[in-house]
């Protein structure tokens, strides 16, 4: 590995910081939600619209790093995430208490996700650039895929710390993931190491790396499909426990907090073992990446029971945990060094169209039938599947 391993260990455990939130998050909104009054559509809109701003400002965040330094940018965007925490925690427990009709609250919670995509935007593409600066290109998929496992780690734990931080409160582990965001970004200002001057803005005279380069689009491509049909699973998983299982809402959280565990930990295994371990080429890692998510999603449309789920849920953590890191490593090799910035702000920005349409189109179809955005997910993996085997410049990656 690479120059700097310390500070890919200090990001791999900021990573982890905010998987644990999210993780959380997604467990405690979808039932809370619904004892508020907020619909599983509503619920969507919540993400997408956090989303669809992240589209923008996440590719303008990675672009800034080339130039301010990718510690600033990184700093920003923990605390950005911690502020947003703390404020939909404090909106959800407004609606437990009945202060105000969903009317008011649930425009309130759209702004309190918002101020994520704004501000918590810019940690994700500052640290792939960070990775991609101090990796040679042989170590550039594994080093992206140990810091991609930061956040796979934190989806793994966070459920289990979010159920023992229950019994102080249903909303406690909203401002536990809140606290650890910033203690994270004191550990960046602090240890994190930053070699050399940031570019002054007369010195990037290049030209702006755009979303229809052809060196990238491919990348993007597979990633807004990727960013997808994970963000409708994650969005529909809790209502899909709740109905096909019969469970009630605190239920509901503890099989969907184990089914994110699942998730996380399959995703983990491929991050951390397959990657590290076997070294495959990205090219290896997005076609088996894809077949895995596209059998995940055949399972998931086939079983009818929570073990069925939980082993679409294993197949799904390993495929993403390949694909993901796969593309990311692949569309960095194929950009030059001054453009590592632009082009993680691009993957991260551009393909969170996916977590706007994908969801929102979801659950329009589970209100119809519950097996719906499984089997729009199970279509789109197949088209990616042949997309990956179709593409010239997919088939060219190293």
């Amino acid at each position: 590995m690479s120059a700097r391993p310390a500070g890919f260990r200090l990001l791999f455990f900021c990573l982890a910081c905010v998987g644990i939130g999210q993780s959380m998050l997604f467990s405690i909104l979808p039932p809370a939600a619904r004892e508020i009054g907020i619909s599983p559509f509503q619920v969507s809109t919540i993400f997408a619209t956090s989303a669809f701003l992240w589209v923008f400002v996440s590719p303008w965040w990675g672009r800034r790093s080339d130039v301010a330094g990718r510690r600033k940018i990184i700093l920003t965007g923990l605390l950005g995430y911690a502020l947003s925490m703390t404020l939909v925690a404090i909106m959800l427990q407004i609606g437990l208490w009945k202060m105000l009709p969903v009317a008011v609250l649930y425009p309130l919670m759209i702004a309190a996700r918002c101020v994520f995509a704004l501000l918590g935007s810019g940690t994700g593409p500052a640290s792939q650039a960070y990775i991609a600066d101090r990796t040679s290109r042989e170590d550039r998929t594994a080093g992206v895929a140990l810091v991609s496992a930061g956040m796979g780690l934190g989806e793994t734990i966070g459920p289990g710390v979010g159920a023992a931080l229950a019994a102080v409160g249903l909303l406690a582990p909203l401002f536990f993931s809140s606290a650890l965001a910033v203690l994270s970004a004191l550990a960046i200002w602090r240890f994190l190491p930053e070699e050399g001057p940031p570019r002054r803005r007369e010195e990037d005279t290049g030209p702006r790396l755009r979303a229809r380069d052809e060196r990238v689009v491919p990348f993007i491509a597979v990633n807004t499909a990727l960013q997808a049909v994970r963000a409708t699973t994650v969005i529909t998983l809790g209502f899909l426990l709740q109905d096909a299982i019969g469970l009630g809402p605190r239920e509901t959280v503890q099989y969907s907090g184990i089914g994110f565990v699942i998730l996380a930990l399959s995703g983990l295994f491929a991050q951390l073992f397959l990657v590290q371990q076997l070294r495959p080429t990205a090219r290896l890692m997005i076609r088996s990446g894809s077949a895995l998510m596209l059998a995940a999603f055949v399972v998931f449309c086939l079983g009818a029971s929570f073990t069925a789920y939980a082993a679409a849920l294993a197949l799904l953590g390993c495929g993403l945990g390949l694909l993901r890191p796969g593309s990311a490593a692949a569309a960095s090799l194929a950009v030059g060094a001054h453009e590592q910035g632009s082009v993680a702000g691009l993957l991260g920005g551009v393909a969170v169209i996916g977590n706007v349409v994908g969801p929102m189109v979801g659950t329009r179809l589970y209100e119809v039938a519950p097996i719906g955005p499984f089997l729009m997910n199970a279509a789109i993996m197949a088209l990616v599947l042949v997309y990956v085997f179709a593409s010239p410049r997919l088939r060219a990656v190293a």
